[in-house]
């Protein structure tokens, strides 16, 4: 629409007042970009603005309106632009899992990872061995596997513990000869029993 030497061209929601040769600011300021968000734009007129306008706002607005070039700068209304689809849901390969463990606590195959930190590992009973120096629980592979988990209670024995228990205890992980982790227990109480 030409004012006054000027063509005013409505851009997706953007009224920009462009001259000839570029933009150019006159008394009413006519090179700012005033949003008129409750201003319903007609695509098909839209589009056949943009030919006055700088190719890389051309594009996007043409992006926006659903326009496409036909030639010399000449763009034309096609349509609404597709929303991209929706991705699909997730689906797990396997339903959740639920927590193998008595009242959450990380499992004894994961624990090696968390060496350092203090935390509450839990695992099937394997064996119980008790020596001169105090009873080794060993959870999740039996000794002398290195990948089993083992509570150490220093001069300490315990009572029998039931071959299909399932254990867990608190403490600072760390690994024995750098493979096999640990927990070192002085209370025996501090492991606990699940059946």
């Amino acid at each position: 629409m030409a004012l006054g030497g000027r063509v005013v061209a409505v851009l997706g929601l953007a009224l920009v007042t462009l001259t000839g040769c570029g933009t150019s600011a006159s008394s009413t300021d006519s090179s700012q970009v005033y949003d008129k968000p409750d201003v319903e734009v007609d695509p098909v007129k839209a589009c056949g603005m943009l030919v006055a306008a700088p190719s890389s706002l051309a594009q996007q607005k043409a992006a926006e309106l659903g326009c496409v070039e036909v030639g010399d700068g000449r763009w034309e209304y096609q349509g609404p632009v597709a929303a991209p689809a929706p991705p699909a849901p997730a689906t797990p390969a396997d339903p959740p899992a639920t927590d193998p463990y008595p009242e959450g606590g990380m499992g004894w195959d994961v624990a090696r990872q968390y060496a350092g930190t203090v935390q509450r590992v839990c695992g099937p009973l394997m064996s119980v061995r008790e020596t001169a120096d105090g009873t080794f629980v060993n959870v999740g592979r039996d000794y002398p596997s290195a990948d089993r988990f083992t509570f150490i209670f220093w001069d300490t024995y315990l009572q029998p513990i039931p071959s299909d228990a399932m254990v867990c205890g608190t403490g600072e992980i760390y690994l024995y000869e750098g493979v096999v982790a640990q927990i070192e227990m002085w209370d025996p109480a501090a492991l606990e029993i699940w059946r």
